[in-house]
């Protein structure tokens, strides 16, 4: 193998051409590799000291940045190899990866094929293009920069995600065109997973349901859907989501009804499901009284604490 692998989905991991695995770099060169990997320009000596040595006086974060630059280049760029193949130091000090290198850098391959499929309509990408996309989300092994949480890594990390995110919805529509109903469902179930709050998502996700005729699944999905966002959020779903659902019950109503013998089992399974979902209403008018109650208290005490407070001046 002649290239250095450089992974940074997940955890960071650099295999060098001449080692035998992965290289041990302390979590402070980890971070540094990542950041000049991800700007993919040269980057200034006091940008980095200011990154990463900011709480330093200026002497001791210059110094710091040459020694931290001199142990990655020793990592990079043992005896036998170039200085400068990975690591290039410019003449106003300036830092930066050597993208002429022979590398593989699993962002930066996300990044060149993915964004030309993106742009594509849904209905130009092609069965080959499908494949692709499928191909480059392998390379999404686990969140960007997993156990960094300083702010220039979470901004990358939330950019990559939404851009997988993306990439899923995109394959989600695409197989539910072709009517390829459960792979579609798989891509909604992970998206969800992932972002669990994800409206749309969870209205696809009862369409794909009521498309192939699972209505009950679809039902407990809205159910679901209002559970999550009442818990996280605060709030009902959209009136789009609200007539989708009731869509869907009164479909089930009707073919209910034009069935001229349905089985014993089929009827008690469908009252079961009527019941469930009467039961997730009375607890969610609950929910919303006690609210209101505590409103009420909160309003009476305010009001009590304004008159006792009128008598007092009063007197």
């Amino acid at each position: 193998m002649d290239t250095l692998q450089l992974t940074l989905f997940g955890h960071v991991s650099v295999v060098h051409p001449q080692a035998n695995g992965p290289l041990k770099l302390s979590r402070s060169m980890q971070a540094l590799l990542a950041y000049l990997l991800l700007q993919r320009t040269s980057v200034s000596r006091d940008i980095l000291m200011d990154v990463f040595w900011q709480d330093h006086l200026p002497g001791r974060a210059r110094s710091s940045l040459t020694t931290a630059l001199w142990r990655l280049r020793h990592l990079l760029e043992p005896e036998g190899v170039t200085p400068g193949t990975y690591v290039v130091v410019g003449h106003m000090g300036e830092v930066s990866f050597n993208w002429d290198s022979g590398h593989f850098l699993d962002t930066e391959s996300f990044e060149q094929h993915i964004y030309p499929l993106l742009r594509k309509p849904n209905a130009d990408l092609t069965a080959p293009d499908i494949e692709a996309i499928e191909q480059v989300l392998t390379l999404y092994t686990g969140d960007l920069l997993e156990g960094m949480y300083e702010d220039w890594a979470l901004r990358e990390r939330e950019r990559f995600r939404s851009l997988y995110l993306n990439c899923l919805t995109r394959l989600m529509e695409c197989y539910a065109n072709r009517k390829n109903y459960e792979r579609s469902i798989a891509l909604a179930r992970e998206i969800l997973r992932r972002d669990p709050v994800h409206e749309e998502i969870h209205r696809a996700l009862m369409r794909l349901y009521f498309e192939c005729g699972q209505r009950t699944l679809a039902m407990r999905q809205y159910v679901q859907c209002r559970d999550l966002l009442d818990q996280e959020l605060g709030v009902l779903p959209l009136d789009e989501t609200i007539a989708l659902y009731n869509q869907i019950v009164a479909s089930s109503h009707s073919d209910a009804e034009a069935c001229t013998g349905p089985s014993q089992s089929q009827e008690l399974a469908q009252l079961l499901d009527e019941l469930r979902l009467i039961r997730h209403s009375l607890v969610e008018t609950a929910r919303a009284l006690e609210r209101i109650n505590r409103a009420v208290i909160g309003l009476a005490g305010v009001d009590n604490a304004s008159s006792i407070s009128r008598d007092a001046r009063h007197r």
